[in-house]
């Protein structure tokens, strides 16, 4: 989650509380501006449920959070904040992707999830062939499109292989490459259209000709396979070397081999492992399906039958890997995966075929009026009268006007017949009705919308007042380094290399040798019995007390180590070559921890000059009540 959303759900406020609210159930006011002990806690109870346990405050302290939170809301209102151009683009682009759920059918929604889990069960493996129309093509470039989409398919269908007829006529660039095959896919991987001609075609049948948002395709299916489901797999990558072509080669065979030998995966992860996001988790990827990796990968981390297994070392366009499986998650039932497969309806073009269906219901709940004798204008495109009632009301909304301009405007660049582009506006207009009403009926979505409004009006105070000051007024952020340098000291660091072994009489002899002085690749050569490799060698510059350390490892001095026994077939030597030590950081390296240093200062002082500005009063008496009601 981003900063800004962050803090618009920090504090989630129902402001439309239902019931009497007095004078005695005022908590506190800012600026004589009430807020009532309801809404306090709704909203700590809320941030209660969604913290550890040991992050949770208490009423009094989250009092004082709410207080300030309020304090700068009140400002942000009072600057006129909610009136920036940038603000209501971006409150209004929140708002239309919030109208969603309000806009389909839940008949029409209940069915296409149905269907969506039969076709997630299935695999498809097409080929396609293109011929690109554009949106607005003229009838006679449609047609011209058209025929070829069917003088293409005809060739197929008179025995010309599938991929020569696509390198010869498909419009996707890729055709000439993979002669038009698209692998394998599932439901949502394509355009809807395009996946309802898939689903419905028969193994080794070509479509007819089908329109989607590109143009006409014609879909040849070569093979369904029940769906693999997903998988959750850990890897360790090791990144090509341009200097040095055997070197992740060598390094992947050397970890796969303390694998077999039995050293945890996800110690190895962590210390070898060039995909960093994935080894600070010990190599653990979110799950994915067979086609939302690269073929290379994926068949691979499918391909392994028993949990915890691993696979052998292999490459990709990425380095070279070695895959194990955590779980795999098979199609499971329907309810289990309702909620997903909702979202993922909700956010395709499937969804407007229910919210069809909810434009004719608020047609039939709605009083519409229209201007007969306008509308016969339009369809009969009179274009020379119609220009001449341009303010003229075309219909009306439950009172409210369309005109007669907006129609003509709406209706400019369209190729469709004068019916079809009319009865298209007036859905628009009911929809655009409704979508505008929509607090007013939907109680729940305006206390969402109001939610958002105040979280991103602070967002954007917040921006003006603390994080962009902290970051451009170098002048002040320079003074603040120099009055508080003692607080930014790099910790003692060591020059090193760490060599991790899987049995203790190995360890000792990397040990000696170590000492001796030998190169790492004589102890390699030495220790390691092929194929077995019984130590693996990192190198760089470690601070005090860093994870890759042994858990009893003290940075004290030059020299070799210890042997340290850290996991099971895992013992730690470490050959420290220099000590750096704990010394003051320049401005330039503790910019980032003074930024926010200051910025925590600034929002301090702030808050010293929003009570000044607007008085707080607590009702002290009922906040007693309050905690005195928790505590029990």
């Amino acid at each position: 989650m981003n900063l800004k959303n962050l803090l618009i759900c920090l504090f989630f406020v129902n402001y439309f509380y239902i019931g009497a609210q007095t004078k005695k159930d005022i908590l506190f006011a800012v600026a004589n501006e009430p807020v009532y002990k309801d809404e306090f806690t709704r909203v700590f109870n809320k941030n209660r449920d969604i913290v550890a346990e040991e992050n949770k405050k208490s009423v009094e302290e989250y009092l004082d959070l709410y207080v300030n939170y309020k304090l700068k809301l009140k400002q942000a209102y009072d600057l006129k904040y909610d009136t920036v151009a940038s603000f209501k683009k971006e409150l209004n682009s929140y708002r239309e992707q919030l109208i969603i759920p309000y806009l389909t059918d839940s008949k029409i929604t209940e069915a296409l999830v149905q269907e969506a889990f039969e076709r997630s069960q299935l695999e498809i493996n097409a080929s396609h062939i293109l011929v690109g129309v554009p949106k607005k093509a003229s009838p006679a470039d449609t047609l011209k499109a058209y025929k070829k989409i069917i003088e293409a398919r005809l060739k197929v269908v008179n025995g010309q292989p599938f991929e020569e007829v696509a390198k010869e006529y498909s419009e996707d660039p890729s055709a000439q490459q993979n002669g038009g095959n698209l692998g394998f896919f599932t439901v949502f991987d394509m355009v809807y259209d395009f996946e309802n001609a898939a689903y419905n075609t028969e193994v080794n049948k070509v479509s007819m000709p089908f329109r989607t948002q590109f143009g006409y395709h014609i879909v040849k299916v070569n093979n369904k396979r029940e769906s693999k489901g997903e998988v959750e797999v850990a890897h360790i990558m090791i990144k090509e070397n341009p200097t040095d072509s055997l070197y992740a080669k060598t390094k992947i065979e050397e970890v796969y081999a303390k694998v077999k030998q039995g050293s945890p995966f996800h110690f190895l992860a962590n210390l070898h492992s060039d995909d960093k996001t994935s080894a600070l988790n010990g190599g653990a990827l979110p799950k994915f399906s067979a086609n939302r990796m690269i073929k290379s990968f994926s068949d691979v981390a499918f391909s392994i039958k028993e949990v915890n297994d691993v696979s052998k070392p292999f490459k990709t366009v990425y380095g070279w890997h070695i895959v194990k499986l955590i779980k795999k998650h098979p199609i499971t039932d329907l309810e289990s995966r309702r909620a997903e497969l909702v979202q993922k309806i909700e956010k395709n073009e499937r969804s407007q075929r229910a919210g069809k269906s909810v434009v004719k219901k608020l047609m039939n709940s709605y009083t519409i009026n229209k201007d007969e004798e306008l509308q016969l204008l339009f369809l009969k495109n009179n274009t020379l009268e119609l220009n001449k009632k341009l303010d003229q009301d075309l219909f009306t909304i439950n009172g409210d006007t369309i005109k007669v301009s907006e129609l003509v405007a709406y209706s400019n660049g369209k190729n469709t017949n004068q019916k079809e582009i009319y009865n298209s506006f007036v859905e628009l207009k009911v929809l655009d009705y409704f979508k505008a009403n929509l607090e007013k009926t939907e109680a729940d979505f305006a206390i969402t919308m109001q939610e958002y409004k105040d979280g991103l009006l602070l967002f954007e105070l917040l921006q003006d007042k603390v994080w962009k000051k902290a970051e451009k007024d170098t002048v002040a952020l320079q003074q603040y380094f120099n009055e508080h340098s003692s607080k930014y000291i790099l910790k003692k660091r060591g020059d090193v290399i760490l060599a991790s072994c899987t049995v203790k009489e190995k360890a000792d002899v990397v040990q000696s040798m170590l000492e001796s002085g030998k190169s790492l690749d004589e102890i390699k050569a030495a220790v390691n019995e092929n194929p077995l490799i019984h130590v693996i060698f990192t190198k760089g510059i470690l601070e005090e007390n860093h994870k890759k350390f042994p858990k009893n490892f003290s940075l004290d001095s030059i020299g070799v180590s210890d042997v340290y026994e850290e996991n099971t077939n895992n013992f730690v030597v470490v050959k420290t070559i220099k000590i750096l030590p704990s010394e003051p950081m320049q401005f330039k390296k503790a910019r980032g921890l003074v930024i926010n240093d200051f910025q925590e200062q600034l929002e301090k002082d702030w808050i010293v000059e929003l009570k000044k500005q607007y008085p707080v009063k607590v009702n002290k008496k009922l906040l007693k009540k309050m905690i005195k009601q928790k505590q029990n």
